[in-house]
């Protein structure tokens, strides 16, 4: 009795998961972006996979402002997901960076980025002359936060 209990749970397991993964992978390959970005939270996927192949944004060209706002839509949805990844808060402070409207975001994957790469001498050299050079455009908070962690 113990088994056919096992085996239906089992079963009925495998069949959730299935399901589950054949939405999360038509959600990627759905021809409206608005439905695609109100369903993406919810995928287990990150932000390589809605930058990369059904969506081709990766060669979209980010001198378009459209286009821009539209990746930084996607990496807003996958925020929690990449939450320690450093090449996303990489890419989304180098997207920022290019649109100064959103000075409040780009501080904080500034600072983001900083704290992941304190093991990455290289990278964390090449933040902190930035920050050195555009100390000024930063808000005193973001300043007094990136300061601390200089040392």
């Amino acid at each position: 009795m113990k088994n056919f209990i096992f085996f239906h749970l089992l079963k009925f397991l495998i069949v959730s998961l299935l399901t589950y993964n054949m939405f999360a992978v038509s959600v990627l390959y759905l021809p409206s972006i608005n439905i695609k970005s109100f369903f993406w939270q919810w995928t287990p996927y990150s932000y390589k996979q809605a930058l990369g192949f059904p969506n081709h944004l990766d060669k979209a060209s980010l001198l378009n402002k459209s286009n821009r706002l539209l990746v930084l839509s996607f990496l807003n949805k996958s925020i929690y997901k990449d939450f320690l990844d450093i090449d996303f808060w990489n890419y989304k402070h180098i997207l920022e960076s290019m649109d100064r409207d959103n000075i409040k975001e780009f501080e904080k994957s500034f600072y983001k980025t900083f704290k992941l790469s304190k093991n990455n001498p290289r990278i964390n050299l090449e933040l902190r002359n930035y920050f050195i050079r555009n100390y000024t455009k930063f808000s005193p908070d973001y300043r007094n936060k990136v300061l601390k962690s200089f040392f």
